[in-house]
């Protein structure tokens, strides 16, 4: 993940996600971002909850995933890769 370059934006203003049965993702791609969409939950459970919005709306999607939904998982990473200092910290 080092290769990503971080960005400031998760979702760009004004992105509608919608289910895109005229473009799926090949097989490979689909698999690569329900791994995606599974590994970054536990983040936004634990520790990040400035990714719900994301995450929730790019989770609908995890069954019948098409480009946009890819691109923008992709996105998400350069996002996380970005900030990796965000977050909720505990103390004792």
């Amino acid at each position: 993940m080092d290769n990503y370059n971080p960005i400031k934006l998760l979702i760009p203003t004004g992105t509608i996600l919608k289910l895109n049965i005229k473009s799926p993702l090949k097989y490979n791609n689909a698999t690569v971002y329900q791994q995606i969409i599974s590994s970054i939950i536990y983040l936004l459970n634990c520790i990040r909850p400035n990714i719900s919005y994301t995450i929730s709306q790019l989770a609908r999607f995890i069954a019948a995933p098409g480009e946009l939904h890819y691109r923008l998982s992709k996105q998400l990473l350069q996002y996380l890769n970005g900030t990796p200092k965000t977050g909720i910290t505990y103390l004792n």
